[in-house]
C-alpha cells in the first residue's frame, strides 16, 4: 500500500502524538536506513502503537477492530494457520463470500497481505488492532478451535479402536473395564475433555449416560451446557478411566463413590473431585474442577458496591465478632470469605481456617482440611485452633450445633470468626444460629455482620446492546424502579452474543449481596427471638439493600440483565 511520509507525520503531529523535532529526527534516520517511518518512531519511543494505528487508519481509510461487531469466526481461523497468524501478527476475523477480513498491527505489511491472500484465495479486508489485543485474540480463539478439534479427533479414534458396539454394566467385568480404561484413545479423550473444560472456564464436568447415548456437559458461569455427545461406545472406557485416576473401585457400579486426583495443564495445577452415582442407565460422574495455582480475587473484583465494600471491610477489621454469609451451593460464599481474608494484614496476625475441601491455597494462612476418617471435623479443628493463639478463624460451614457453639464462643472471647451457613436471606441468617440451639443473647453478642449472597452472570462487555425487558419481567422489579427509570429508553443492556462469549451474551459472574450490620436495634430483636420478617423490616428501615435491589443496581449499571436478577432472587422479596 503506498504511503506518504509527510502525510503520516502530519497526522501524528495533528493528533498531538508527535513533535516536529522528533519527526525530523526520524525522517533523517529513514533517509539513511530506508526503514518505514512508523517502525522508527516506535523503536525510538516517540509514539505509542495506538497512536500509529490511529494515524494509519486515517491515512489508509481503515476501520479499527471492534470486539462488539467483529466476531472471530471458526471458519476464518481454519483458513489461516496459527503459525502464519503469529508470524505476521494478525488474526483472521470472518469470511464473507469472496472476502477474508483480518485484523493486523501492521496494515502496510505487503508480504503478509500477499501470503494471506494466496492462502485464502480471496480478497483481504484489513482492520487495525494493537499487538496485545491480537495476541490475546489469537491465543484464545485458536486454542478453542484446536481444543474442539482435538476432542472430536479423540472421540473418533476411540470409536474406531473400540468398535461401534455398546457394552452394558452387567457385561463389563473388572478386567474389561481396566482394558478399556487403558486404551490410548480413551486416555487421550479424557485428557482433552478436561483440557477443553478448563479452556471454557468450566467449574464442573458432568458425564451422563443416557438410554441410548452419552452426553458430556460443562457448567460455565453457573449453568450447564452440552459440550459433546460422543455416543455410548466410549462410556465404559471414559467412566473407568476417570475412576482409576480418582482411585475409586472400578468394579463397584451399584453404590455411590467419591475420589479425587490432580492434573497439571498450561502451567496450572487443578484439583479434581469426582463423584459417581448409579442411575438407571449407568453411573453418572461429576468432576469438580478446583484451580490450585492460587487465589487472586479481591472484594472489589467480586463486584460489591462501594457501600457494601466499606461495610464488609469495617466488619472484618473488628478485633472480634462473627461475619456470617449465607447462600446456596455455588453462590460464591467461600470466594467472598477468601477475598476478605486477603484484606487482612497476614504478616502480623495468625489466621487459621478449617475447610471441606481447601479450595484455594493462600500464603501465610494456616489451612486445615476436614478428614472425617481421621476425626478431623469442623468442631474438633475449632477446639484445637483455640489453643493455637489465633486472631482470625474461618470455618467453612456451620453445619451443626457443636460447631456453631464453639464458633460463637470464639467470637465472644476475642477472635474474629468468618463462616457460612444455610439460609435464604440476611435476616434469616441472623436467627439461624438460634434455631441451631445457640442462646439468643450469645448469637446477638457474637454477630457483627450477616449477609446473603448470589451470583448472576455478567454481561459480555464485547457485545453490549441496549434492550427492553419483557413487560412481565419489569413487573417483577416495578416496586424497586422509579417512574423515570421505567420511561427511560436504553435503561438496561445485555450481551447480544458474540465469539468472545460463545454466543451466550454472558461472560463471568458478579456477586449481588444483601448485607445487614448488627446494630443495637437488630441485636435486641435477636435477643428477643423475633421473627426474620420483623428483623427484615427494621433492617430495611435502617437502609439494608435487599438481594433484588442489589441485583437491580447491577442491571442498571449494565453488569447483568433483569432476567438474571429474577432468576436467582426470590420473587416474594
Amino acid at each position: 500500500m503506498p504511503t506518504s511520509v509527510k502525510e503520516l507525520g502530519v497526522l501524528l503531529i495533528q493528533a498531538g502524538a508527535l513533535t516536529r523535532e522528533h519527526l525530523q529526527e526520524a525522517i533523517e534516520e529513514q533517509s539513511r536506513t530506508h526503514q518505514r517511518l512508523g517502525e522508527i518512531l516506535l523503536r525510538r519511543n516517540y509514539i505509542r502503537e495506538s497512536d500509529l494505528l490511529g494515524a494509519l487508519a486515517l491515512q489508509l481509510d481503515l476501520r479499527h477492530y471492534d470486539p462488539a461487531r467483529d466476531d472471530v469466526e471458526a471458519g476464518a481461523l481454519a483458513i489461516v494457520p496459527i503459525a502464519t497468524a503469529r508470524r505476521y501478527n494478525l488474526v483472521p476475523i470472518r469470511v464473507d463470500g469472496s472476502t477474508l477480513t483480518v485484523a493486523m498491527a501492521d496494515p502496510l505489511d505487503v508480504i503478509a497481505l500477499d501470503d494471506v491472500r494466496n492462502l485464502a484465495k480471496r480478497e483481504v479486508e484489513v482492520l487495525v488492532a494493537p499487538t496485545e489485543v491480537l495476541q490475546a485474540l489469537r491465543e484464545r480463539h485458536y486454542a478453542r478451535v484446536e481444543g474442539s478439534k482435538n476432542v472430536e479427533d479423540a472421540v473418533q479414534r476411540a470409536i474406531i479402536e473400540l468398535g461401534d458396539v455398546d457394552i452394558s454394566d452387567e457385561e463389563l467385568n473388572e478386567d474389561e473395564a481396566k482394558r478399556r480404561a487403558q486404551d490410548a484413545p480413551i486416555i487421550t479423550l479424557v485428557e482433552q475433555v478436561i483440557s477443553q473444560a478448563l479452556q471454557e472456564r468450566a467449574t464442573d464436568i458432568h458425564v451422563e449416560p443416557l438410554e441410548k447415548g452419552l452426553v458430556i456437559r460443562y457448567r460455565v458461569d453457573g449453568l450447564l451446557y452440552d459440550a459433546l455427545t460422543p455416543g455410548r461406545t466410549v462410556y465404559a472406557g471414559v467412566s473407568s478411566r476417570i475412576k482409576i485416576l480418582a482411585n475409586m473401585d472400578i468394579a463397584e457400579r451399584r453404590a455411590p463413590q467419591d475420589g479425587r486426583f490432580s492434573v497439571r495443564t498450561g502451567g496450572r495445577e487443578v484439583d479434581i473431585r469426582v463423584s459417581a452415582v448409579p442411575t438407571i442407565h449407568g453411573e453418572k460422574l461429576v468432576l469438580r474442577l478446583l484451580d490450585k495455582t492460587g487465589f487472586s480475587y479481591s472484594l472489589r473484583d467480586l463486584g460489591f458496591s462501594e457501600r457494601h465494600y466499606k461495610m464488609i471491610v469495617e466488619a472484618i477489621h473488628q478485633p472480634y465478632g462473627m461475619v456470617l454469609l449465607s447462600g446456596p451451593t455455588g453462590s460464591g460464599k467461600s470466594t467472598t470469605l477468601y477475598a476478605g481474608l486477603l484484606e487482612l494484614p497476614r504478616e502480623t496476625i495468625n489466621i487459621m481456617t478449617v475447610e471441606d475441601p481447601v479450595e484455594y491455597q493462600i500464603d501465610r494462612i494456616n489451612q486445615v482440611q476436614v478428614n472425617e476418617r481421621k476425626k478431623v471435623t469442623f468442631a474438633t479443628a475449632l477446639r484445637s485452633f483455640l489453643r493455637q493463639d489465633p486472631d482470625v478463624i474461618m470455618v467453612g460451614e456451620m453445619r451443626d450445633r457443636d460447631t456453631a457453639d464453639i464458633g460463637v464462643r470464639a467470637a465472644m472471647t476475642g477472635h474474629m470468626v468468618f463462616s457460612t451457613i444455610h439460609a435464604n436471606d440476611a435476616p434469616t441468617t441472623a436467627v439461624r444460629l438460634v434455631s441451631m440451639g445457640i442462646e439468643p443473647f450469645q448469637a446477638a453478642s457474637a454477630l457483627t455482620l450477616v449477609a446473603a449472597q448470589r451470583l448472576v452472570r455478567r454481561n459480555c462487555r464485547h457485545c453490549l446492546e441496549a434492550y427492553e425487558p419483557r413487560p412481565e419481567l419489569l413487573l417483577g422489579i416495578a416496586d424497586l424502579m422509579t417512574e423515570e427509570m421505567m420511561r427511560a429508553p436504553g435503561t438496561f443492556t445485555r450481551g447480544r452474543g458474540c465469539a468472545e462469549c460463545r454466543g451466550r451474551g454472558y461472560s463471568g459472574r458478579v456477586a449481588i449481596i444483601e448485607m445487614m450490620k448488627l446494630g443495637p436495634a437488630l441485636r435486641r430483636l435477636v435477643v428477643e427471638s423475633r421473627s426474620a420478617d420483623e428483623i427484615r423490616r427494621v433492617a430495611q428501615s435502617e437502609g439494608m439493600t435487599t438481594l433484588k435491589q442489589s441485583g437491580l443496581e447491577k442491571a442498571l449499571d449494565g453488569l447483568t440483565t433483569v432476567e438474571e436478577v429474577l432468576r436467582v432472587c426470590l420473587t416474594e422479596e
